[in-house]
């Protein structure tokens, strides 16, 4: 089982790795930085190299348990130790939009009654699904860009931390965390990894994170459109 090094240290570029097993397009290392898509958040680029040649990670995917890092070229030979890059700028933009996202949904959580039943972390512009939520007009969406950048200003640390299953759902439940969405988790899972944001807003989440609210900069709302009955989706970009 590939070690997933972005899990314990958001802010790592660079690794060293064993090819472990191969396909036609892609390599399976025994550790890793690269994340991989999903949970909403898309994959890390980058580059592997073995000294002699290097190549370009063109997408990264858990399948069938395993972390596959698709190359645009031939794979290494199993057994070959290599060193990983990741693009450091598009990870740091999926860092600031993932903690903004988590934010913005607490915020339309507490003010109104509101949760988040999707998203999608990418950079220049990302989006989350609300429900029940039927409209969003602009003197809402005005009010909320403001709350959520008040948030912003104050400058909260993140905090990443790990709990065995029952301590995280306990932790969760105290702080109104929405934790149906921990029923989903395998039962197999007993460590969780838990995101907190001072005293705003705790999640469960294994997505990467900025370490403090100031590394975001500001958030602004863009369009909103309805997605199924009283579920709205809402998109956002960040500005300095």
């Amino acid at each position: 089982m590939t070690e997933l090094l972005h899990m314990r240290d958001n802010y790592a570029k660079e690794f060293d790795a064993v090819v472990e097993s191969i396909g036609d397009d892609y390599v399976v290392l025994n550790r890793t930085t690269f994340y991989p898509e999903g949970g909403g958040q898309s994959t890390d680029f980058g580059k592997l190299s073995d000294g002699v040649r290097t190549v370009d990670v063109t997408e990264v995917r858990k399948i069938e348990g395993t972390i596959r890092h698709k190359l645009d070229g031939s794979p290494f030979d199993v057994g070959t130790e290599v060193h990983g890059e990741i693009d450091w700028s598009r990870r740091y933009e999926c860092m600031r939009f993932h903690t903004c996202q988590h934010v913005l949904s607490r915020y339309l959580q507490l003010n109104y009654d509101v949760v988040t039943v999707g998203n999608m972390i990418k950079p220049g512009e990302s989006r989350a699904d609300y429900t029940p939520l039927q409209s969003f007009d602009e003197d809402m969406k005005r009010k909320v860009e403001v709350g959520v950048n008040e948030i912003l200003d104050q400058n909260i640390d993140i905090e990443i931390r790990f709990m065995p299953r029952g301590d995280a759902i306990a932790f969760l439940n105290q702080r109104g965390y929405q934790t149906r969405y921990l029923e989903m988790v395998p039962e197999s899972v007993q460590d969780f990894r838990v995101m907190i944001i001072g005293d705003f807003d705790v999640a469960s989440c294994a997505g990467t994170h900025v370490k403090n609210t100031s590394e975001i900069g500001h958030i602004q709302i863009g369009k909103s459109k309805n997605v199924g009955a009283g579920k709205r989706r809402i998109y956002f970009k960040l500005t300095d």
